[in-house]
């Protein structure tokens, strides 16, 4: 299907009466999700973002902090929820980092429920990546640069406005409702979508080639337990959480109970692997006290036990955690030392 610029701003007009819209905006280099606000005939500002945005759209879903439940004199109450949002310009990266915060927050025995209610009841407009930042490595994942899955509509940007895709029920009732705003796809166009599809993909890759990796990630960050490798990938590490909190598949949280004027609250808060407190147990222990223990096991987690448990790698290769680095860490290049630098001394203490 074919939606025009203009249509495409009648579109979320109308899209506005029952959601709030996300649009990116640009904000320097970046782009940011803000509140849209069209006006009537106002079709120039129906933004669009060429590559990911600055930030995941994680906190959409799961705030960094949120009150879960009240306690007063009448009872627990339970906490707020948003009206729905619909999200436009969302990426591939960002669809597959939703669908692995899935498998944990809506698949397992015990879900979520604040994470399920507003997934259900939200709106993805996801938009094809016509270009790509230095840090992007999604292709080292096995994903493309275009979304393949996890969204309502997708747009590709063509000539005039938008080719359309449509990728699940709520998708198809809103173009059935809209159908007067929609035209047919010139083939033409389509095929010249899939040739740039194609031309991004292989750029990225080829961007990446300095960090090819031929082994699964699973097997080069596992063979490494005992390797003292992860001390000089950790060198420049200053746990200051910025990769935890970029990421958009880093779900940990904690709850704290605190009191109020009414009674108390209990409150839910992004928590980061690399704290020194993260995995302490009853009595002050821990078993990760050290810093380069916990970067280690940021990475096994992501490369072998969230793969073990869950079928998929927690990394969607969006790069934020390279941009957002203190320490000036690329985990392109951690994962290729770990695959090219491993040998067996290094990983059995006491053998020559």
């Amino acid at each position: 299907m074919y939606l025009g610029t203009a249509a495409l701003a009648e579109l979320l007009r109308s899209i506005a009466r029952d959601y709030d819209i996300y649009a990116p905006y640009q904000r320097g280099d970046a782009f940011i999700l803000r509140r849209l606000e069209l006006d009537d005939g106002d079709d120039a500002r129906v933004p669009w973002n060429p590559a990911r945005l600055g930030e995941s759209l994680k906190p959409l879903w799961f705030q960094s902090s949120k009150i879960v439940s009240r306690w007063a004199a009448d009872g627990p109450q339970p906490g707020p929820r948003p009206r729905p949002r619909a999200i436009l310009g969302a990426k591939a990266c960002d669809l597959q980092a939703l669908a692995i915060v899935d498998r944990v927050f809506r698949e397992h025995e015990f879900s979520e429920p604040a994470w399920c209610q507003t997934r259900s009841q939200n709106l993805i407009i996801s938009g094809d990546c016509t270009e790509a930042r230095d840090s992007c490595f999604c292709t080292m994942v096995g994903h493309k640069p275009h979304p393949e899955g996890e969204f309502d509509l997708n747009l590709s940007p063509t000539d005039g406005g938008f080719l359309v895709d449509v990728g699940s029920p709520r998708g198809e009732r809103l173009v059935q409702t809209h159908d007067s705003l929609f035209g047919a796809a010139d083939p033409a166009a389509i095929a010249k979508r899939d040739e740039q599809r194609e031309a991004l993909a292989a750029a990225v890759t080829e961007r990446n080639e300095p960090f090819e990796v031929h082994d699964p990630f699973e097997q080069s960050v596992d063979k490494h337990r005992t390797s003292h490798l992860w001390d000089e990938l950790a060198a420049t590490c200053v746990q200051c959480n910025a990769c935890n909190m970029v990421c958009p598949t880093c779900h940990c949280f904690v709850l704290l109970d605190l009191p109020t004027a009414e009674g108390s609250i209990r409150a839910s808060c992004w928590d980061s692997c690399f704290e020194s407190g993260y995995a302490r147990m009853a009595g002050g222990g821990t078993p990760r006290l050290q810093l380069v223990e916990r970067f280690k096991n940021h990475y096994h987690h992501k490369f072998v036990s969230f793969p073990r448990n869950w079928g998929v790698t927690a990394c969607s290769g969006c790069g934020r955690c390279i941009d957002a680095c203190m320490g000036r860490i690329d985990k392109r290049e951690c994962l290729t030392r770990l695959e090219k630098e491993w040998l067996p001394s290094a990983a059995l203490p006491g053998v020559d």
